[in-house]
């Protein structure tokens, strides 16, 4: 009796966790007639066409890895570099696994009017953001989601079973699995923080940077069109703007486009 009671806990564990599981996971595509008509036309490489209707799905705020990766590409092939660059980080902000955009963001760099050299990064947080960027924030809390509910099915099997190596191993398991599930939380959060917190900014115009926020001030520097800045600061119509080689200054909000 036992044995039928522990195999109906553990069948209804489950249960509960393929609905979860399901739940979060499901995701159905758009399939409307704008993005049917936009797939269509990159398609055939008619990429002026598609864009048309790829800003139609960007302005009422459809957003996917998938779609900026695209949008990326067609304003690659029309020759229009900076939104081109734009596109490719907003995909890779929501899937910083898109090894297509990654590759195609660099080719578009080589396109850039000047370049800036990136200052040093420390070993641990390359390796913390290689570590979780190997997925995206959704696939990270997926992955919490399920190891966590793994977890639980373990424990169960401590609680349960009758077999002291069962016991043993749902024990050992159990805690393995919710450590890993509250990891991957860690990074999900991380992520989704990068995404919401995104102080970036790509230009749009070439522009003298200023030692302050108005025009009368000295010019420090020139941006060119394409190039990856960090917002740091703002004031009135004003951004103060770091570039990756650590030179700061003050640029017309106008001339970047936050990411």
């Amino acid at each position: 009796m036992k044995t039928k009671t522990f195999g109906n806990k553990i069948k209804y564990i489950i249960s509960i966790a393929i609905i979860i599981v399901l739940s979060f996971s499901a995701s159905a595509k758009n399939n409307s007639p704008i993005e049917d008509s936009a797939q269509l036309y990159y398609n055939k490489a008619n990429y002026q066409n598609a864009l048309y209707f790829y800003d139609s799905l960007y302005s009422q705020n459809y957003s996917s890895p998938e779609l900026f990766l695209n949008m990326g590409n067609c304003y690659f092939q029309t020759g229009d570099i900076a939104n081109s660059i734009y596109f490719y980080e907003k995909s890779i902000s929501l899937d910083p696994s898109n090894a297509e955009a990654m590759h195609n963001l660099e080719i578009a760099k080589t396109k850039l009017e000047s370049k800036v050299e990136e200052l040093p990064v420390a070993f641990y947080k390359r390796w913390f953001l290689g570590a979780i960027s190997i997925m995206s924030s959704d696939a990270w809390a997926i992955t919490a989601i399920i190891l966590f509910i793994l977890g639980l099915i373990s424990f169960a099997i401590y609680l349960f079973s009758n077999r002291l190596s069962l016991r043993k191993m749902g024990f050992i398991s159990s805690i393995i699995l919710v450590a890993i599930a509250s990891l991957s939380i860690i990074f999900s959060t991380n992520l989704a923080k990068r995404i919401t917190k995104n102080n970036c900014a790509i230009v749009f115009d070439k522009s003298l940077v200023k030692s302050s926020p108005n025009q009368e001030s000295n010019n420090l520097f020139e941006v060119t069109p394409g190039l990856k800045v960090e917002i740091t600061d703002s004031l009135n119509l004003w951004y103060n703007i770091k570039l990756s080689d650590g030179k700061q200054g003050w640029i017309e909000s106008e001339n970047v486009k936050r990411l």
